[in-house]
């Protein structure tokens, strides 16, 4: 375009240049200028503006050059422009024509830049351009996991790509990255015909290849040995855990080596076509086998899966399993065993309501056969079988109880019944949920118990009204000092209102009350003192109450286990007063049986001697001095002599017992063998027993032995056991007599066949003039047992008399084979410490 000369031109220029001078000053007439000039008379300063403005001319010239080209310029940038927009609108056209979206990156930045294009009505995704750009919102996880992956290698480093991705609608669309001039291209467009198919393929390929990784890598890594075998039964492949397991270095090893954890079955490899054909549910086999691993001998569960041509497997370590369920099957066993002895009767039922357990005590108590519960039935089974026994309660409506009673497997409280059953027995039946499903049932017979709650609320029934009955006195006081029980004797006793003592009032408050009775504080104090001690050791307490009314009491105090103390009170006035005259009258009975002893030590003497002139005459008209005597006068001389022989034999038993009692008896201990002191004295009977045709059976211990004893007394004791037997034998009976040592012990025993002694009998054998007939009806004076018991007694011995009627009598003397003590052997016993029977 021309520029126009003049004042706009020039004021441009000066503005493109900066010169501040006015634009006037160029516009003055030159004339006055060149007269300057040529005259000379121009300063240093004209010139230098006279410089200046030509310069300025000669830019202003440039710049209308430069200006003009630089429109042409422009034109033709114009044009171009024009071109490259018809051109870029064109290719917009074209991309839009195609369904697809292009997103654009610049450099390696995660931000998109542009995105072009639409695929709507061809897929589902957002039409939002930002929720277009977040690929895991509407692409599935792993198509975007891959498309990020893949985009991150082409801003990094131009690695192009075309992969297929799916949306989470599961349309498949294709991806293709590009990398142009710094810029960085996805291409998202559906697919159809042949390239949809063949990139369905690749993305399908592409995740079976990373599952087929990822499965390989956990194998691989599983803490459980895992292998592979082919057609011919040979490892192809196992995991760092079976190679680990068979300490091996490596796969390559256990595949070249053919090193097995645990041999296969001989049958697997014959059989593994037609297994390969079998249902897919039958194509997993599961063993159990042991192998050593690192040592240590492992349980193995061998988990076998049968494939088309091979066959994988893994082993799954249940060693701790094993010994778990082990331990499960023993204390199985000990809970069924514990639970077998028990008396209550369990039974448990599962939750398909089966028998599972029941021990010995339920067959019992309802009388079921055991093979028949190991059958398992059923809760309602078992309830019919024992309605047919008639082992249940009578019910009006049998089926509405039955199930009533099976709703317990629906319930979650304990239930507890009782049932009571026609037999007379009374069950509580206890059923509880068990942990495992199922109810526990508990039968326990509490009939027993019943009835001795009964027979325990009867009894304190009448124990309240023995106690309310009794004559004593009584009254319990608890730990905490209180009066818990009274009878109404006990209120009767201290004149106490029964309405005030049932109000359980302390023992300070009682003992007030009955001061007033009795005021004798030293008593209350000692009683007071020992209900109420916490003393560790309390001992009961006995005493006698005087009171002023002339009633004496005996109490009584006794400390309880369960830290209550009983009191009571006897009215013991009658009886003191009969004691004091009871015991005037054993003074006189002593007195008078001093004077039965020496009237009869006194006769014996005085008829000894007569006697004894008696038995002389009578062996003297034995013996024919005074002539020949007829057969009835012998008879009559020989009655007298064995009466008379009879009565010195009681008159000496007398004496003796007259010495024993007035303590003058002496003895004369002397080592004595035994089996002479046996045989002497068998022998000094040896004519009766011969005349009642009577065995007399001598038992010597074999080692003999020796005793030390008065021989003299011992023969006595014996001939007094024998002449009893003898008296009590029937004839052709047997007696046996013998001896033996026990230890320091002596023992002498004299045993018959007669006709024995009732209970009440052998309670006074021993005591003086008690006796009863014997076989010929005569009856002895009753001295022989005394007699006995009363010289073993001084030997510090013992007599033990058994017997029974009809089957005979033994008597036993034990005495100490060194003799008594050498003070027992001066000892003489004092007359209050013989039997009363003695003094009598």
């Amino acid at each position: 375009m021309p520029f126009a000369p003049g004042h706009r031109t020039a004021g441009a220029l000066v503005a493109v240049l900066g010169i501040a001078a006015p634009l006037p000053a160029l516009a003055e007439p030159a004339a006055e200028a060149v007269p300057a000039l040529r005259l000379g008379t121009l300063g240093n300063a004209d010139l230098i503006t006279l410089s200046t403005a030509v310069i300025a001319l000669m830019v202003l010239l440039w710049a209308l050059v430069v200006t003009r080209r630089l429109e042409r310029n422009l034109d033709g940038e114009r044009r171009r422009r024009a071109e490259i927009e018809a051109q870029l609108n064109e290719s917009e056209a074209l991309l839009t024509a195609e369904p697809h979206l292009l997103f654009i990156w610049r450099g390696r930045s995660d931000t998109v830049e542009r995105v072009v294009g639409d695929m709507r009505g061809t897929c589902t995704c957002p039409t939002d351009r930002n929720a277009q750009a977040w690929f895991p919102g509407w692409l599935e996880a792993e198509s975007a996991a891959t498309l990020e992956a893949a985009l991150r290698d082409l801003k990094m480093r131009g690695s192009a790509f075309n992969i297929g991705v799916k949306t989470v609608a599961g349309e498949l669309l294709e991806a293709d990255g590009r990398a142009a001039g710094g810029l960085a291209t996805l291409r998202l467009r559906p697919l159809a015909g042949e390239r949809r198919e063949v990139t369905k393929l690749a993305h399908e390929s592409r995740k079976l290849s990373r599952q087929v990784e990822r499965l390989t890598a956990i194998l691989d890594n599983a803490p459980l040995p895992i292998w592979l075998r082919d057609a011919d039964q040979q490892i192809v492949w196992a995991n760092q855990a079976y190679v680990q397991a068979v300490e091996a270095d490596g796969i390559s090893t256990v595949v070249r080596d053919r090193i097995e954890l645990v041999p296969p079955e001989p049958s697997t490899g014959s059989n593994l076509p037609a297994l390969a054909n079998r249902p897919a549910a039958a194509m997993t086999e599961r063993r159990r086998r042991h192998a050593v691993i690192n040592g240590n001998k492992r349980a193995l569960d061998i988990f076998e899966v049968k494939l088309a041509e091979s066959e994988a497997g893994f082993a799954l370590d249940v060693t701790a399993m094993e010994e778990l369920e082990k331990e499960l099957r023993r204390h199985i066993r000990a809970h069924a065993s514990t639970l077998d002895k028990l008396a209550t009767a369990i039974a448990i039922f599962g939750a398909d309501q089966r028998l599972r357990f029941s021990n010995a005590a339920f067959a019992n108590l309802f009388g079921l056969d055991s093979e028949w519960l190991a059958t398992a039935p059923s809760d309602g089974e078992i309830l019919d079988r024992l309605r047919e026994e008639r082992v249940l309660p009578e019910q009006a409506n049998f089926r509405e109880w039955r199930a009533r009673h099976l709703e317990v497997y629906s319930a979650v409280d304990t239930r507890e019944d009782w049932w009571h059953l026609p037999d007379g027995r009374t069950l509580r039946v206890i059923a509880e949920q068990h942990p495992f499903g199922g109810v526990t049932y508990l039968y326990e017979n509490i009939t027993e118990q019943i009835r001795l709650e009964s027979q325990y609320n009867e009894l304190i029934g009448v124990q309240r009204e023995t106690l309310d009955n009794l004559n004593e006195a009584l009254a319990l006081f608890g730990s905490d000092g209180r009066l818990k029980l009274f009878n109404p004797a006990y209120a009767a006793l201290w004149g106490l209102d029964s309405d005030f003592l049932a109000t359980e009032p302390h023992i300070d408050v009682v003992f007030s009350a009955c001061h007033q009775t009795l005021p004798d504080d030293l008593i209350w104090d000692e009683i007071k003192y020992a209900v109420t001690s916490i003393d560790d050791g309390r001992r009961p307490l006995q005493g006698r109450i005087e009171r002023p009314d002339r009633k004496i009491f005996d109490f009584a105090l006794v400390p309880l286990p369960d830290g209550n103390t009983l009191l009571t009170y006897t009215d013991v006035t009658d009886s003191t007063r009969i004691e004091r005259a009871l015991r005037e009258r054993a003074e006189a009975l002593e007195t008078a049986d001093r004077l039965k002893t020496d009237f009869l030590s006194n006769v014996s003497y005085e008829l000894r001697t007569p006697l004894t002139n008696i038995i002389g005459f009578a062996d003297s008209l034995a013996l024919g001095f005074a002539g020949d005597l007829t057969f009835k006068q012998k008879e009559y001389i020989h009655d007298i002599l064995t009466s008379s022989a009879d009565l010195l034999s009681i008159i000496d038993a007398i004496l003796d017992l007259t010495t024993i009692d007035a303590g003058a008896m002496e003895l004369r201990f002397q080592e004595i063998e035994i089996p002479s002191l046996l045989t002497e004295a068998a022998g000094m009977l040896q004519s009766r027993i011969e005349k009642r045709r009577i065995t007399l059976q001598v038992e010597i211990p074999e080692e003999g032995g020796t005793l030390v004893a008065d021989r003299k007394r011992l023969l006595q004791v014996l001939f007094n056991l024998l002449s009893n037997a003898v008296g009590f034998s029937p004839d052709d009976s047997t007696i046996r007599m013998g001896a033996r040592h026990e230890g320091e012990t002596v023992v002498l025993w004299v045993s018959d066949l007669g006709k024995g002694m009732d209970p009440e009998f052998q309670k006074a054998a021993f005591e003086r003039f008690r006796a009863r007939p014997g076989v010929s009806g005569h009856r002895g004076p009753g001295l022989g047992l005394s007699l006995v018991k009363s010289f073993v007694e001084l030997h510090e011995g013992k007599v033990i008399l058994r017997s029974r009627l009809g089957e005979g009598t033994t008597v036993v003397c034990r005495l100490p084979a060194r003799g008594p003590s050498s003070a027992a052997r001066t000892l003489r016993p004092a007359r209050d410490q013989l039997p009363k029977a003695h003094a009598l």
